[in-house]
């Protein structure tokens, strides 16, 4: 009696053993297949993620160039000058012409010395000049942008006295210069005295 219950016993835990093995076996392949069907799913939101967190690294670089420019922008002070020629003058071929009495340097970017604008910033400038020249002479000036003209004004006639002006819109990098000179050798006299102005002008517009 005690050997067949001993028997029956070991049946039942052989038993017991192949129904664990066939578990195992109906398991594994259910589980392989869950996660082949997962992982495409995964990768396309690991996409989507890896993709806003880009459109986020944009966003503020952005604000961020938008934050410095604002703070150039309110943080620099105005910039502006207004330049007399005070003295007559019969310049030479290409001579610049230094207007020596300043009247308006606000940033200090007129430097009186060079009778040159030396741009502070990046941006957009406005310039303008005006010349007059005696009657039976004229004088022609060029606006120039470091080696480059940028405007032209011519005076003259030969019975009055005559006064004319050009203005310019230009934009500067830092470190530009803008300054007036002799138009070769175009004209041969400047006019100048306690009522009439030669002047030499540029304001910051916009910083860029």
């Amino acid at each position: 009696m005690l050997r067949y219950a001993n028997l029956q016993i070991i049946m039942l835990n052989v038993a017991v053993y192949f129904l664990l093995v066939l578990a195992v076996d109906c398991t594994v392949p259910s589980k392989r297949f869950i996660v082949e069907v997962d992982l495409p799913e995964l990768l396309q939101r690991l996409d989507g993620l890896t993709s806003t967190v880009n459109d986020l690294k944009l966003q503020n670089a952005d604000l961020l160039r938008k934050y410095d420019y604002l703070q150039v922008k309110c943080n620099h002070p105005p910039v502006a000058f207004k330049a007399h020629l005070t003295s007559p003058i019969s310049p030479g071929a290409n001579q610049r012409i230094i207007f020596d009495d300043v009247q308006l340097n606000t940033g200090n970017a007129y430097h009186r010395h060079l009778g040159g604008f030396l741009a502070p910033l990046n941006g957009t400038y406005l310039f303008s000049v005006s010349v007059c020249s005696d009657n039976g002479h004229y004088i022609v000036l060029d606006l120039m942008k470091n080696a480059g003209l940028i405007g032209r004004v011519l005076a003259g006639d030969s019975v009055y006295n005559d006064c004319s002006s050009d203005t310019s819109i230009v934009e500067l990098n830092a470190g530009d210069e803008v300054y007036v000179q002799h138009h070769a050798s175009s004209g041969d006299y400047v006019n100048a005295h306690q009522n009439i102005l030669n002047s030499f002008t540029g304001v910051l517009l916009q910083i860029l």
